[in-house]
């Protein structure tokens, strides 16, 4: 028997979630390893590049599609429900910020740019995830208490 969709389109919400959140973690981690290895910034400088293209980019936008239509399909929509949107809203804008950054400073490096700029960018990208962690932490504790709070 095929579950209905208002069944499945928050268990996809939550797998693209966590995939993001896996991608996040393993971005924080490869930008801090060059502030105590520096010789292996341009490698990090380029792996963030392509993981922000190919991976990152297209889990946002899964992420604000389905985070949409579970809006969409929410009956009441209530305070709570709009200060978590406006939390996930300010995670999303904040990476798509530090996406921004990465490209800029993925380019930079293969035009020459200043390597004191291109350290400044990697400050910059580890700001976002402060930031967007901050974001992300209220918005999905408000997404698990609403999801206890259906369950009853």
């Amino acid at each position: 028997m095929e579950a209905p969709i208002g069944q499945i389109l928050p268990v996809i919400h939550l797998l693209v979630l966590s995939l993001w959140g896996g991608v996040v973690a393993t971005e924080a981690v490869i930008e801090i390893y060059p502030f105590r290895y520096p010789e292996v910034h341009s490698a990090t400088i380029r792996l963030h590049y392509w993981i922000d293209l190919l991976v990152e980019a297209p889990l946002i936008l899964a992420v604000v599609v389905t985070g949409g239509l579970l809006l969409y399909s929410t009956d009441p929509i209530t305070n709570r429900h709009l200060v978590k949107v406006g939390f996930a809203a300010a995670a999303v804008i904040v990476n798509i910020v530090c996406i921004i950054v990465v490209v800029r400073r993925g380019r930079g490096l293969d035009r020459g740019t200043d390597e004191t700029r291109l350290w400044t960018d990697s400050r910059v990208v580890l700001a976002c995830f402060a930031v967007g962690l901050a974001f992300a932490g209220g918005a999905a504790t408000l997404g698990f208490n609403l999801a206890l709070s259906r369950l009853g």
